[in-house]
């Protein structure tokens, strides 16, 4: 997986940031793509303990608690 290091300059500029640094996008991205796994990860594991191969939203929600 890769985020786009721009979208993830938008997002820090519409949360208040007037300059975001290349550093800080690269540090961004690993942080967001390493919480995306282990999301992934246990809204698998929750849909197969659901005898579900297909991951719903539910899943994620109660994933993320």
């Amino acid at each position: 997986m890769s985020l786009p290091l721009h979208a993830l300059e938008n997002l820090m500029k519409d949360k208040g940031a007037q300059r975001v640094s290349e550093d800080a996008k690269e540090e961004l991205k690993k942080i967001l793509e390493q919480y995306l796994y282990d999301l992934s990860v246990k809204a698998s594991k929750i849909a197969g303990h659901s005898n579900r191969k297909t991951i719903n939203a539910g899943d994620l929600l109660i994933a993320k608690e």
